[in-house]
């Protein structure tokens, strides 16, 4: 029966929970008034002054609600955070094809700030703005559909890049430049791309039937990281006592918990289709730490039926919230032989969450990109 709280552990306190509220102090205790003997008994003396007792503090237990995680709970957490991460990062490409492009680009010049006169920096703060809201946004089109511009000139950002190119990152003129329409002019692309086939054309037109969409180069790379992720999180599923029948007899053995088993199967599954028929899935819409909320990871597996099923998240994404980081500890495998050394996830522990939501974008984008463990 413990074991079955797991999942309840993952999806209702989302693994993360803040430290439970302080116990409140107790009542003030009432001590009576000292009683007087007959010929003591004044009829004008004063009632006796009684202090108050102070309030006793009540302390916070000092581990964390993470900290009492048993570790393969810790190490699930860690891996199905990771997936969400990735998830994410695949969810860029459903605004436009060239989402990540323009990101990159735009971050290469911003961070190559010290490469760059004082003079020539007009451009950066504008690059630093339109930053901002295409992660808010997650991608280049408002909550109404409006395609974001970047305010300020093609001949600052020029300027900008050349400058850059001196001492700093080479060749972001010319990546800039394949960007500019998309990048200045309300025109272009205004309208999200549809990733849906375009009609055929009537019969006895001679009109030539228009390309359908082509996933996007880096989708299917974005792909495999995301499944590689939920794969990893198989192995940490816990195992419970299940009642089994073998060779006609029922028996109770420990078995890894079918409810995250089914869901992270329905992930793989799903993961699996075609990236066009991916990106046409109304599941996709999920792929979004603005509706993932506060604990990514848990609510990726708490959604994966949803999303297997197609099923499009209702109402507004929301914001991005800070999220607490999670930091692997790496260990030795007992199962390396000789000279050569294997290393496993040995623990998990839970960190500080970044100082602003800048900061927290430029970590999680390099981690929603990795196959590999962050360690420090």
């Amino acid at each position: 029966m413990q074991q079955r709280l797991v999942m309840a552990i993952l999806v209702a306190s989302g693994l993360l929970a803040q430290t439970p509220p302080p116990v409140p102090p107790p009542a003030p205790v009432q001590v009576p008034a000292p009683e007087l003997k007959p010929a003591e008994v004044k009829t004008d003396a004063p009632a006796p002054k009684m202090e108050e007792p102070k309030p006793v503090e009540a302390k916070a237990p000092e581990s964390k609600a993470f900290d009492q995680l048993r570790p393969t709970q810790r190490k699930l957490a860690y891996t199905l955070n990771r997936a969400a991460l990735a998830a994410h990062e695949l969810g860029y490409y459903h605004s436009h094809p060239r989402v990540i492009e323009v990101r990159d680009a735009l971050e290469t010049l911003v961070k190559a700030k010290l490469d760059i006169p004082e003079k020539a920096q007009t451009a950066l703060p504008a690059a630093e703005a339109y930053l901002s809201k295409l992660r808010a946004n997650h991608g280049l089109y408002d909550t109404e559909g409006k395609k974001i511009l970047l305010e300020g000139t093609w001949k600052d950002l020029k300027v900008a890049a050349r400058a850059a190119a001196k001492t700093g990152p080479q060749g972001l003129e010319p990546r800039l430049l394949k960007l500019k329409g998309l990048l200045f002019d309300p025109k272009v692309d205004a309208a999200t791309p549809s990733w849906a086939e375009p009609e055929a054309p009537a019969k006895g037109k001679k009109a030539r039937a228009k390309k359908g969409p082509k996933a996007p180069p880096d989708f299917a790379a974005q792909k495999v990281i995301t499944t590689l992720w939920v794969k990893r999180a198989q192995a940490w599923i816990e195992n419970m006592p299940q009642e089994v029948e073998v060779k006609g007899e029922k028996k109770t053995l420990r078995l890894p918990d079918p409810v995250q088993t089914k869901a992270l199967n329905e992930l793989l599954t799903w993961l699996d289709k075609d990236d066009l028929d991916l990106l046409r899935d109304p599941g996709f819409g999920w792929l979004d730490l603005r509706r993932l909320g506060a604990v990514p990871g848990a609510s990726l597996l708490a959604k994966a039926a949803d999303i297997a099923a197609s099923k499009a998240p209702e109402g507004a994404a929301g914001g991005q919230v800070l999220l607490p980081t999670l930091e692997p500890v790496m260990g030795e495998s007992k199962f390396s032989k000789g000279d050569e050394k294997r290393t496993v996830l040995a623990e998990v522990k839970q960190g500080a969450p970044a100082a602003n939501l800048t900061e927290q974008s430029a970590v999680l984008e390099k981690l929603a990109r990795s196959r590999d463990y962050d360690t420090k």
